[in-house]
């Protein structure tokens, strides 16, 4: 077991071994013309090649995409580097075709040199084949990179798309557990503050059981536009579940992150919904805040809790307003925990 968890540990690492020496070989059989003896040799080449290259640029599974562009990067410039030695090699088979050349020119001035001249001329003809061929090789490795800088490309998009939510366009809730654990720990390393505001579109069952869930997919969508038109460029914006979104506020005080939170309200009470078509109007639609900040020692989840009863204590004021966190520890609460929805992806 022990062997094998060691094998696939270093199974990129034989890849890469495997790719070197397909290009080897492949120089190799350029060189002694294996093509012309065995059909066909040259695309089974290339195609182990492109097999080998293929497999360093997708990694093994479970790599996150930060891994996934780092490796992509290390195959460009392999490749880059492969291609650069093609071209030193065209490069030194060309100035030997030249020298070859100066001799045949040379030759061609003797009369009994005859012999020795159609020598030159075959490896002046070989030395064009050779070269011709290499020139195909670095075509062909050439292509294969931004092959494989489209894949890397193909698979970033791919990453964005599994962490946007589908109905509104934000970051769904993987993009905010990621988030969030990313600004825990840069405001734990640098000792900056950082501020959660969770909020919930108040009422929101009733607009969708009165116009429908294509109104309520429109109000989710607007709100969203909202929230990502009033925060700052370093906070992150995301759907939490449901009607309910997150805002993470790195940097800012509880003061400034509660102010955030109350002219989004703000803008959000000062809109007049209408439905698009008919123009027949949806009312007033509101929204509840709760604000807290992180203290040492606190764990995330101690922190989505804190941020998630101050939104209840919100709701039970009458909705439609922010309540902030208390800047000092508070007591223990024994009120059951809110059920959490989750947002469609």
């Amino acid at each position: 077991m022990n062997a094998l968890l060691l094998l696939r540990s270093h199974m990129n690492t034989l890849y890469a071994l495997g790719t070197v020496f397909l290009v080897a070989l492949a120089l190799s059989a350029l060189q002694i013309s294996i093509p012309n003896v065995i059909p066909g040799f040259e695309l089974l080449l290339f195609g182990w090649l492109g097999v080998a290259l293929g497999r360093l640029t997708l990694g093994a599974d479970g790599c996150t995409n930060g891994e996934t562009a780092d490796r992509s990067d290390r195959i460009d410039a392999i490749l880059k580097s492969v291609a650069k030695l093609l071209q030193t090699q065209a490069s030194d088979h060309e100035a030997y075709s030249e020298r070859l050349n100066g001799a045949n020119s040379r030759l061609s001035q003797q009369m009994d040199a005859s012999p020795v001249r159609d020598i030159v001329l075959a490896l002046i003809e070989d030395n064009r084949h050779m070269r011709n061929k290499l020139d195909h090789v670095r075509n062909q490795l050439e292509e294969s990179r931004l092959q494989a800088l489209q894949l890397r490309n193909n698979l970033e998009r791919a990453e964005e798309a599994g962490m946007r939510d589908s109905v509104t366009q934000i970051g769904n809730r993987r993009f905010f557990d990621t988030s969030f654990a990313e600004e825990l720990a840069r405001s734990r390393r640098t000792g900056d503050p950082f501020c959660l505001a969770l909020a919930d579109l108040d009422r929101f069952k009733l607009v969708n059981d009165r116009f429908g869930h294509l109104v309520g997919d429109r109000l989710l969508r607007l709100f969203a536009e909202i929230l990502a038109q009033n925060v700052r460029g370093q906070d992150r914006v995301a759907r939490f579940g449901g009607e309910e979104f997150a805002l993470m506020l790195p940097g800012a005080s509880l003061k400034d992150a509660a102010a955030a939170a109350e002219r989004i309200r703000q803008v959000l009470e000062a809109k007049q919904w209408t439905l698009g078509p008919t123009g027949e109007p949806v009312g007033t639609i509101t929204a509840s805040f709760g604000v807290a900040q992180l203290r040492p020692n606190e764990t995330g989840d101690e922190l989505i809790q804190r941020a998630d009863e101050r939104l209840y204590d919100a709701k039970a004021k009458g909705r439609n307003c922010v309540v902030a966190d208390t800047a000092g520890p508070t007591p223990p609460t024994t009120r059951a925990p809110r059920p959490r929805r989750v947002a469609n992806n």
